[in-house]
């Protein structure tokens, strides 16, 4: 009986280690040595397999599309006595897989063929692109701002009043979202970057362009109006620092805005002779919005269009005609 246990016991735990042995083969030697933003290096180490003589390899990239894995590229047979293999052409800030198919002899000398496990690699994050202001909330005093995202990265951002940090995010975060409090009628400026955590080390990509972000101008109470000889005049809250104003009107309040004034930072008004070659009249509606706009090296940032004030009957409405 205890011969048969002995066995028994013997035949297991060479079961277990033939099959530790397979796993730890199956899933190792496959290691991520080096990035840029288009291109991979991987190097496998064929020597993990001691019971095995390794005679070739081939590593092959791939990503996962629709929620299937798919090959992109594959080296040619590379040698037993080859380490290494760069992956070339590739996105910034991007998640790829890599397997190695490989040949190798066992002990009896048999030729055979298998393959590791797919593993994750990383290109280097590119620069954060397309920064821009989303919103604005002016009752709760409230930024929001987006940037293209790119497919495997986090983020960290910052922001500053003038030369003063205000806000930061303080947590690793994959949205390309961020918001913080503000206060109305500044300035603020953010710039975001992307970076990706690989083999243990944190790797940044370039910082953004810098964006400016400041409010929609708010036509001030009762600050639009139609005198006796057909003329509008608008009157709204400046903001310090930008660069000048527009004037919106239109009769509906969702469509058909036309640009009728433009005009310097230094002014918090605009006299409106016509619109559409037409006087106003105060039986008619009329809808009304500013949008500020701030010039840097040649870019103009706008403070984009939320709300507009409706004129009717003599009296204004604040409506939130395009949230």
């Amino acid at each position: 009986m205890r011969q048969t246990k002995r066995i028994i016991t013997t035949l297991l735990l060479g079961f277990i280690i033939a099959l530790g042995s397979y796993i730890t083969a199956d899933a190792a030697g496959v290691t991520q040595t080096a990035q840029t933003q288009d291109s991979i290096t991987v190097n496998f180490d064929g020597s993990l397999y001691s019971s095995q003589t390794l005679t070739g390899w081939t590593a092959v990239l791939q990503q996962y599309i629709d929620g299937n894995k798919v090959d992109l590229q594959s080296s040619a047979q590379l040698g037993a006595d080859v380490k290494e293999y760069t992956f070339t052409g590739l996105a910034a800030g991007t998640e790829y897989r890599v397997t190695v198919n490989y040949t190798y002899k066992n002990s009896s000398g048999k030729e055979n063929s298998t393959s590791t496990s797919s593993k994750p690699i990383y290109t280097t994050p590119g620069k954060v692109t397309g920064l821009k202001q989303a919103k604005w909330w002016y009752y709760i005093e409230s930024v929001d701002f987006s940037w293209d995202a790119q497919s495997a990265c986090k983020y960290e951002w910052v922001a500053y009043q003038g030369k003063k940090q205000v806000a930061n995010n303080t947590y690793a975060s994959s949205s390309s979202t961020g918001s913080f409090k503000v206060k109305n009628n500044k300035i603020y400026t953010v710039k975001v970057r992307a970076y990706e955590d690989i083999n243990g080390q944190t790797v940044y990509g370039d910082w953004s362009d810098t964006a400016y972000l400041f409010t929609q101008p708010m036509v001030s109470k009762n600050g639009v109006t139609i005198d006796g000889s057909g003329r509008m005049k608008v009157k709204w809250g400046k903001i310090s620092g930008v660069t000048g104003y527009e004037v919106y009107v239109s009769t509906k309040e969702k469509t058909g805005y036309k640009k009728v004034a433009s005009v310097k930072s230094s002014k918090g008004s605009a006299t409106i002779k016509k619109l559409k070659k037409k006087k106003f009249s105060k039986k008619k509606t009329y809808y009304v919005y500013i949008v500020a706009k701030k010039k840097v090296d040649g870019v103009t940032y706008t403070s984009g269009r939320h709300y507009s004030m409706q004129y009717k009957k003599g009296s204004n409405i604040l409506r939130w005609s395009f949230d």
